[in-house]
């Protein structure tokens, strides 16, 4: 599998990365204020996975904590989506995922990260 390049953005609210993810797959990462990574996630497209409610849940949850999304757009395929997103977590050890942490991907798939790079992910890789 070739290397993928993960593009982040950075946003303050999940709202904001699920419209501009709208129909695209991607990766997210959710953040702690100083942007050490909390979870890791992906989706095939957030706009539809998280519908009105569940996405209002998540900015709620988030009101007043400063903690951020990261989003990158992500291969179309699932499995290369799924491969990476396990690689990602192996890596970065998440707290909040509870999957991926113990054991390393079978599929490994390289990776190179750019753009509104986490501070956290800076230091941790």
């Amino acid at each position: 599998m070739p290397g993928v390049a993960l593009e982040w953005c950075r946003f303050t609210g999940f709202l904001s990365l699920r419209e501009a993810f709208r129909g695209r797959p991607c990766f997210y990462l959710q953040t702690d204020p100083q942007e050490r990574i909390l979870r890791v996630g992906e989706s095939d497209d957030p706009w539809d996975r998280y519908r009105g409610g569940s996405a209002y849940a998540l900015e709620a949850a988030m009101h007043g904590s400063g903690n951020l999304f990261f989003a990158a757009a992500a291969p179309a395929d699932a499995r290369e989506r799924k491969a990476l997103e396990a690689t990602l977590i192996y890596d970065l050890q998440p707290r909040y995922n509870n999957h991926h942490r113990t054991f390393p991907p079978v599929v490994r798939p390289e990776y190179v990260h750019e753009g509104e790079i986490p501070r956290g992910l800076r230091s941790s890789v």
